[in-house]
């Protein structure tokens, strides 16, 4: 018969080890366990995220391929034509009815969901509509860095004056490619067959929002990447650093001085500096690769 007031034995001894071992760790050796952990998470954290960067980095690629196959479908149906870049996208460059009250709509629709073409198909151009397929228009790691400050002044005027700021896309359209702009007249390629080099030239790849001046005038603001005009490349060409060889035009202090647009540089970017790594790029002969800022203006003119 059990007494009152007594546990049963089994308990009374797993009671009594319980205590002997909680009271059996000092607190250094606590602190020892906590200082190991902690060692482990620094071991671990770098390599988890590399490791999710490496899978938005193979998303990206994955939706730069449905552009490089969108622009081989395009010209196939438009006689060998490209799209014309500065409204690859949309129907109109002009301001649609939604976009009332903003300075200048073109440089902001990246970042405004009231023209989001996936929820607004109204809006869409001829040729976005090659890009049904694609599951995502902007690469998962630029998701991740437009809540950062951005200088590109086109953004700054209307970033608080969009109703619905909805980040969507970030791949813009080589801009001396199928361009009717006469600023561009000498150096575009209006035809696929026209492009010398379609393995090192490139139709579509990745921009930022930020902008470092001593390398580009501005961040995404439009749908086409453009480094500089006709007379602009006349100039490059005839600096004697250059020495006319097209390879040797690099942006930078160190290269030909500021261009308007450069490849925007978040993946592998080393730390500090947000556009010094590489974006990826769709070429023309359907694969997609990383590249600097430094390699801008030889892969994207055609000639």
């Amino acid at each position: 018969m059990r007494r009152k007031g007594f546990a049963p034995l089994e308990l009374r001894i797993s009671s009594s080890k319980s205590r002997k071992f909680l009271t059996g760790f000092t607190l250094i050796e606590l602190l020892v366990v906590i200082a190991i952990l902690a060692v482990l998470m620094a071991i671990l954290m770098p390599a988890l995220k590399e490791a999710r960067e490496q899978g938005q980095r193979t998303v990206c690629k994955s939706n730069l391929k449905n552009y490089a196959i969108a622009i081989f479908t395009y010209a196939a149906d438009y006689d060998d034509k490209f799209c014309n870049p500065r409204s690859c996208y949309f129907s109109q460059t002009e301001p649609y009815g939604v976009e009332a009250g903003l300075s200048n709509p073109i440089h902001v629709r990246w970042c405004n969901g009231d023209v989001n073409l996936k929820d607004h198909p109204e809006y869409a151009s001829d040729f976005f509509r090659y890009l049904r397929d694609a599951k995502a228009f902007i690469c998962p790691t630029f998701a991740g860095l437009v809540g950062q400050t951005s200088q590109d002044p086109y953004y700054r005027i209307d970033a608080k004056k969009i109703k619905n700021y909805k980040p969507w896309y970030n791949y813009t359209m080589n801009a001396y490619l199928g361009n009717t702009n006469s600023e561009v007249k000498k150096s575009r390629a209006m035809k696929l067959s026209d492009v010398r080099r379609p393995g090192e030239t490139f139709s579509f790849t990745e921009e930022s929002v930020l902008v470092d001046a001593r390398y580009n005038i501005s961040g995404l603001n439009d749908t086409y990447m453009i480094p500089g005009s006709d007379n602009m490349i006349a100039a490059w060409l005839g600096d004697p650093m250059v020495m006319g060889d097209y390879h040797n035009i690099k942006p930078g202090p160190n290269g030909v001085g500021q261009f308007w647009d450069v490849i925007a540089g978040f993946h592998y970017a080393p730390s500090g500096d947000p556009m010094g790594g590489r974006g990826n790029c769709a070429f023309l002969d359907g694969h997609v690769d990383g590249h600097t800022r430094l390699e801008t203006f030889p892969l994207s003119w055609p000639h």
